[in-house]
């Protein structure tokens, strides 16, 4: 896909969310997201669309992207629970530390996503992170450990084209 269609497709779709979520169809709201969606695109070319950091859309792609939300999906609530359980329990078994992993990623778009999908599952948070490791704090020391050869990180190699080194 070429950066000129790259970037018009992120626009359309960026413009049907808006009108999504507008859930209004008069024409201040359509100007505004035509404005706001263009100003996003803008802003993200060069981020988004280099060679580098572009995956190719292909039926493995958005096979894998699939699967990426789901298994995204199910560690957040599976998360949630531990959580619950641990602050819940009247012993309040927290035992929290940082832990550094090796970075799997290649792509910094990737490792972007990675670190904020490891910060959206509840008792962990990226602390730092770099080409080589991230650092992450957790409420407990024991699911940080199980970031590392998880499912979700494992979507993220097949998202980024790779098979596990």
């Amino acid at each position: 896909m070429s950066k000129k269609h790259g970037a018009a497709l992120m626009f359309v779709s960026l413009l049907i969310f808006w009108l999504i979520l507008a859930a209004r169809f008069d024409w201040t709201t359509i100007i505004a997201g035509f404005f706001v969606s263009l100003l996003i695109v803008f802003y993200n070319l060069d981020l988004i669309f280099n060679n580098q950091e572009a995956t190719t859309l292909t039926v493995r792609a958005l096979k894998a992207l699939i699967v990426l939300v789901f298994v995204l999906v199910f560690n957040v609530i599976k998360a949630n629970f531990q959580v619950a359980k641990i602050v819940l329990s009247p012993k309040m078994p927290i035992h929290p530390g940082f832990k550094t992993i090796r970075q799997p990623l290649k792509k910094e778009l990737n490792q972007a996503l990675f670190g904020n999908a490891i910060t959206l599952t509840p008792g962990t948070l990226t602390v730092d992170m770099n080409q080589d490791e991230i650092i992450i704090h957790g409420l407990r020391v024991e699911h940080i450990q199980d970031v590392q050869g998880s499912r979700m990180e494992q979507a993220f190699i097949r998202l980024e084209g790779e098979e596990k080194p």
